[in-house]
């Protein structure tokens, strides 16, 4: 199928063959175009102590993690100069060790970004650009392999605020790397090729053209019979029927969370376990160094974790808590990483999200409601829970919501105490968006 994409004023701007998806296309060549890629945005970003330096030369002085929180406005990120110094330049697969330039773009350029520019609406906190995928590699990674974060190679300056906190500013463009993992997170990524597929039905239409399609002659007589029913369905038998596959949907998601629940309960007990072996109580069972017994259950404060702590934050398990702080609190600032992040400060710093998530959320009746299922009879003090509570009862809790939030036989408004109101997502999520907003803004 060819297609044409046109610009905002009506122009042809990309000639493609192929749509992959709603933002990617592949050119009469086989280069894969990938449209509004957001490639970097405003907010903060986390570096380690000693990757930047200040104006003095000197280091950025980390927070007592060694932790430091890089933050950058619109007005840098936005201004002229900037977005003009990425128009045109080059893609990578992965940053390379050296800036690109023209001694080196040979060996490192994997396509070309155009059209950077500011989003709108609900992006205009991201610079958007289209990629043009020129190399087979590249493509295959994008496309096979799940290389689809972005992040950009740039030069810049950095003010130091305070210990652990910088502000970037005057950005200069060089390259725009493909990458596994990228410090602004999952938001700056390639668009995925099937996401305006998942999680829909397919229409009986489409199951229509498909059987005709596969000349499928059984398909074709069960679509009719199914038909038939369809007519002979009365508004009273459409009601029932619709309330009872609700009520199976509700059902079958809270089977899917208590059975996940249920296997991280024995992942908690084997890290519990772990911990006890580890420590230093002696045979008359004197206290442990955290003064708790030995008690996990007990409230504890959490600035470090231990060894069981860190595990909790590793592997696939770490992947899910991003997206799952966005359901319980819209609009929250999710942390940043790289790959030069420590499993040590990566767990910290997603253990704080979870808490700052839950502390939001519970905030909310829905919120509280879907929470309290999961803190077994402890406190809703989301800055002294256990670390392995405080883990199942975010994981519980979203997906919890998640399926309330995915029921879409069902209106779903929350009484937020912060606006003093009933109303819906779409409110909180602007509402949330605007409040963080205005805290990025008074702290720098």
């Amino acid at each position: 199928m060819k297609t044409t994409d046109f610009d905002a004023t009506g122009g042809s701007r990309y000639y493609t063959v192929a749509k992959l998806g709603p933002n990617r296309s592949l050119t009469p060549e086989g280069y894969l175009l990938c449209l509004a890629v957001p490639v970097a945005r405003t907010g903060e970003m986390l570096y380690a102590e000693g990757e930047i330096l200040g104006g003095d030369g000197e280091a950025i002085k980390g927070d007592n993690d060694g932790l430091i929180r890089v933050s950058r406005g619109p007005e840098d990120l936005f201004r002229p100069e900037t977005i003009a110094s990425f128009e045109g330049k080059p893609v990578t697969l992965s940053h390379p060790d050296e800036f690109v330039g023209p001694s080196n773009i040979r060996q490192f350029s994997v396509g070309t970004m155009f059209n950077v520019r500011r989003g709108t609406g609900i992006e205009d906190d991201l610079m958007l650009a289209d990629l043009l995928i020129t190399d087979q590699r590249a493509i295959t990674a994008v496309q096979k392999d799940g290389i689809e974060e972005v992040s950009n190679g740039y030069e810049a300056d950095y003010d130091q605020a305070e210990p652990g906190r910088a502000v970037q500013r005057n950005i200069i463009g060089n390259h725009v790397a493909l990458v596994e993992r990228g410090r602004c997170g999952p938001r700056c990524a390639i668009g995925d090729e099937d996401m305006a597929n998942k999680g829909k039905k397919v229409s009986f239409a489409d199951r229509i053209r498909a059987a005709f399609k596969a000349k499928d002659a059984d398909e074709v007589e069960k679509l009719a019979s199914e038909a038939e029913s369809m007519d002979e369905e009365s508004e009273e038998e459409k009601a029932a029927r619709e309330a009872e596959e609700k009520e199976k949907g509700t059902q079958d998601a809270l089977s899917q969370i208590l059975n996940r629940l249920g296997a991280m309960d024995a992942d908690i007990q084997e890290l519990k376990k772990a911990k006890a072996d580890d420590s230093d109580e002696d045979d008359e069972g004197k206290k442990k160094e955290t003064e708790d017994d030995g008690d996990l259950t007990d409230p504890e404060t959490a600035a470090k974790l231990d060894d069981a702590g860190v595990k909790l934050y590793t592997g696939d398990a770490a992947k899910t808590i991003l997206p799952l702080a966005e359901i319980l609190a819209p609009g929250i600032k999710l942390p940043t990483m790289d790959a030069k992040t420590t499993d040590a400060q990566r767990a910290a710093a997603l253990c704080a999200c979870q808490r700052r998530a839950l502390d939001t959320a519970y905030k909310t009746d829905d919120g509280k409601a879907a929470i309290d299922t999961f803190l077994a009879g402890q406190t809703a003090d989301f800055g002294k829970l256990p670390v392995p509570l405080l883990h199942a009862a975010f994981i519980g809790a979203a997906n919890l919501m998640k399926a309330r939030n995915n029921d879409q036989h069902t209106r779903v408004s929350v009484n937020v105490t912060d606006f003093g109101k009933t109303t819906d997502v779409a409110s909180i999520n602007t509402k949330n968006r605007d409040f963080w907003a205005s805290r990025s803004g008074a702290r720098h």
